[in-house]
């Protein structure tokens, strides 16, 4: 499956805005519910030379896809330096919780 990726102006707009913002040890994830779907990721020059940012990004996106939460929304999923080096199932299972966190947030119900 391939996501569409937001904007800069989307993008910057989330991180300042969030609607929902889970942090997690591997990475951080922001969320705002809209129609459509949208996901980008974000991996800082600070986390590491190319290669090692190339394999962040490219084990959170599996990690995402694996968990097949995404349904709608603006997603951004903001990798940290302990995603190079955790075991893949962990990865998986601390990004499906924090994905389903935040779509368990939309779903419920105002007070």
């Amino acid at each position: 499956m391939k996501w569409v990726p937001l904007t800069r102006s989307q993008i910057q707009d989330l991180i300042n805005l969030p609607t929902q913002k889970i942090p997690l040890p591997e990475c951080v994830i922001f969320y705002k519910p809209q129609p459509e779907l949208r996901v980008s990721f974000l991996v800082g020059r600070k986390l590491g030379k190319a290669h090692e940012r190339n394999r962040m990004r490219r084990r959170l996106r599996e990690a995402v896809r694996l968990s097949c939460v995404l349904e709608s929304g603006f997603w951004i999923i903001m990798g940290r330096k302990p995603a190079r080096d955790t075991l893949f199932d962990k990865l998986l299972g601390d990004v499906r919780d924090g994905l389903s966190k935040a779509k368990a947030w939309e779903t419920r119900s105002p007070l």
